[in-house]
């Protein structure tokens, strides 16, 4: 899907958006990108005196960051690669005022491309400093690059005792994304300290607090951190202020123990970044009590997980292991969104929870009796196997037999079908089950009008009574008191 550029102009500068979400305001960049560039370059100036200085920037088309390492007199080059070129060309044009045409600079080499294509092209042991600079995510392919095997890669490019910086998401709104990230990066062999900060125009936009990890193959220590040498004329940065930021609350941080690494063939980190932890949540966490990353030195505890718990099968295959194989389950159902995640970036929590309970009130007023029977009147035009499963279906509720107590096949049937339909009808309602869509009328009448996606009444008839089936059985279960 091509990016939609646009650039606010306010009296401070400009606000920079792509599809929608800020990526920087003059009027606060310099907090960004001070706390990403500078301890990285700081440290690495530290660990290599008299060296001249290699830094890949991956992302950062804007040029704000190569700005910043263009700071320190270190800096030999500096090879920056952004796969969009639109972006790449407002940093030599609109931005340039802000990023000092950095990218113009003799020291640098721009390179239009996929950061993961380029990163595996390069030779090993070969940066000094890597810097990641990537938008947020907002699909599942979006996270490549910050998989395990991205971070592997980087650590193979990385001269032993080098240095990399990533930015993260917010431990205030994505804490289990952020964790999530934590735990892949150590999961890469490399020493991770987290650290948070307040960006005033993120916090406008509801983004939160923001977070970035500082990485390297050898053990990060305090004293280091204390001693760093900051450039002169900095904006935000400060030594008494970057100690503060590796500070976390520590009912915040204790969940970093409770997330999955993010892998290319089972990526997690999506469905951490669309389920996460509410605001609300968040504020009911906080404790007086801290955690001081760089007091700790920690190995990975996270595991690597089996499947992607977006994917379809995963999620049924979740319902069947939790709702029949364990005899307690119904007792103590996990989070529902476990049973019914967020797939959508413009989906949340509180539009799930609010679709499941005004169905329930919905389906109360369905007779479910007659429509299995009428739909096991057409039976003739549904698959054999899905015939059979409905008419032992149809048994069992006419005899108000609980569920649970259905046959192991049936049940399976129920649970395939209820967690494809439930989670199809919540990402895209009026493109399933033939319902068709309301449009204007470009004719002369003012009037919309209903238009059918092929006219079956059939098909629309099924789905209404499967997805009836489904909700009933799904509401019951999130519903059920406790002592039943």
């Amino acid at each position: 899907m091509p990016n939609s550029l646009f650039i606010e102009q306010h009296d401070d500068g400009i606000a920079f958006y792509i599809n929608g979400d800020l990526q920087f305001d003059t009027a606060d960049e310099a907090i960004y990108h001070e706390y990403l560039v500078i301890p990285a370059i700081a440290l690495a100036s530290k660990r290599f005196p008299q060296t001249q200085l290699r830094v890949l920037i991956c992302g950062g088309g804007d040029g704000l960051a190569a700005r910043d390492v263009l700071g320190f007199t270190q800096i030999q080059k500096i090879d920056l690669v952004d796969y969009n070129p639109e972006v790449l060309e407002l940093a030599t044009t609109v931005f340039k005022p802000y990023n000092l045409g950095s990218l113009e600079e003799d020291k640098v080499t721009v390179y239009t491309q996929e950061a993961f294509e380029f990163a595996s092209q390069q030779p090993n042991d070969y940066y000094h400093v890597i810097i990641c600079d990537f938008t947020y995510p907002h699909s599942s392919d979006d996270t490549r690059i910050y998989s395990r095997e991205w971070f592997q890669e980087l650590h193979r490019l990385l001269i032993p005792s080098g240095v990399i910086c990533t930015n993260g998401v917010s431990p205030e709104n994505r804490k289990t994304g952020f964790w999530c990230l934590y735990q892949t990066l150590l999961s890469a062999d490399l020493t991770v300290k987290p650290l948070h900060l307040t960006i005033p125009s993120f916090s406008d936009h509801g983004y939160g607090n923001w977070g970035f990890f500082l990485a390297s193959p050898q053990v990060i220590r305090r004293d280091e951190i204390e001693t760093l040498e900051f450039p002169d004329n900095l904006h935000s940065l400060t030594h008494s202020q970057l100690l503060k930021a590796f500070v976390f609350e520590s009912a915040i941080a204790e969940s970093r123990h409770e997330v999955i690494i993010h892998t290319l063939d089972s990526p997690q980190l999506f469905y951490y970044l669309l389920n996460s932890t509410s605001k609300q949540e968040y504020l009911d966490l906080q404790s007086d009590t801290s955690i001081d990353f760089l007091d700790i030195e920690e190995q990975v505890t996270a595991k690597i997980g089996e499947s992607d718990l977006l994917d379809l099968e995963s999620v049924a295959k979740f319902w069947i292991e939790n709702i029949y194989s364990n005899p307690t389950a119904q007792e103590n159902l996990p989070d529902i969104n476990r049973y019914l995640p967020v797939r959508h970036r413009y989906h949340s929590q509180n539009m799930t929870s609010a679709w499941l309970a005004n169905i329930k009130e919905l389906l109360a007023e369905i007779d479910i009796k007659q429509l299995l029977n009428s739909l096991l009147a057409r039976a003739q035009e549904l698959p054999p196997q899905i015939a059979s499963d409905l008419k032992r279906l149809t048994d069992k509720i006419n005899s108000n037999q609980p569920l649970a107590k259905l046959p192991p096949q049936t049940l399976e049937f129920i649970a395939m079908l209820s967690v494809t339909l439930l989670m199809a009808n919540l990402v895209a309602p009026d493109s399933v089950f033939a319902k068709g869509f309301y449009s204007g009328s470009s004719s002369s009448t003012s009037s919309g009008s209903y238009v059918s996606d092929d006219g079956s009444f059939g098909k629309k008839f099924t789905g209404f009574v499967l997805t009836s089936i489904a909700g009933i059985w799904l509401s019951s279960l999130f519903s059920r008191p406790k002592d039943e």
